[in-house]
């Protein structure tokens, strides 16, 4: 249990370091699964929505990892373990437990996030807040989207979804169509999952200085 009664919730889905995850980047890399990169993004990503006001929740798997997950984060960042099932079921569940818990409305994103612009992350609030029956999503580049926003579990948008494609915001879009959700977009961003947005992030202004540390780390890779 997480006490968010009343709150606006900033949710980090995520697996834990130790467990793996962004096999892409890392292949693409000539890399192992780095646990160290891995809790980098986690951690720049809990930086950069560090949102006044807002309570953030960090979603995790595995259900074991929490002792390694609560070492690594902030005291302020609440745990929640994630529950079982694909993608779409498990974002539902984080809506639906965050909710039941009292939350007043949930952004979601995943850990990947080191250069999100938290203004997105308060515009999506506030619009929730606002018109609690609309779904803010943030488009990602490769088709998909970085993030969700709701005051109320869009199920409609998560059940059977096919993840991972070029289509999934256009499929997300067309199922709110039909099932008459009214969906607002935030501005575009882009989420850690190739080597080249790796090496965009570390050339642009993003802070993200524990990621640069641990790139460092590895002899200063620079794509």
């Amino acid at each position: 249990m997480v006490d968010v009664q009343g709150q606006d919730v900033v949710a980090v889905l995520t697996r834990a370091p130790s467990a793996g995850g962004k096999t892409r980047l890392f292949r693409e890399l000539g890399w192992p699964p780095d646990p160290e990169v891995l809790a980098a993004l986690l951690l720049d990503t809990l930086d950069a929505v560090d949102v006044a006001g807002c309570r953030r929740v960090v979603c995790f798997t595995p259900a074991s990892a929490e002792m390694e997950l609560r070492a690594l984060v902030p005291a302020g960042v609440s745990l929640l373990p994630q529950r079982e099932g694909d993608l779409g079921e498990r974002m539902a569940h984080a809506f639906d437990d965050l909710l039941a818990q009292g939350a007043a409305s949930v952004v979601l994103i995943g850990s990947d996030l080191p250069g999100i612009d938290p203004s997105v992350v308060a515009v999506a609030l506030r619009t929730v807040r606002e018109r609690p029956g609309v779904v803010v999503l943030g488009p990602a580049r490769d088709g998909g989207y970085y993030l969700v926003a709701a005051a109320r579990t869009p199920a409609a948008l998560f059940s059977g979804m096919t993840w991972s494609t070029p289509a999934v915001l256009a499929d997300t879009e067309q199922r709110a169509r039909a099932a008459n959700i009214e969906v607002v977009r935030v501005a575009a961003a882009v989420d850690i999952d190739t080597a080249d947005d790796l090496r965009a992030l570390l050339r642009g202004s993003a802070p993200a200085p524990r990621l640069r540390t641990a790139i460092n780390g590895r002899g200063g890779w620079q794509g």
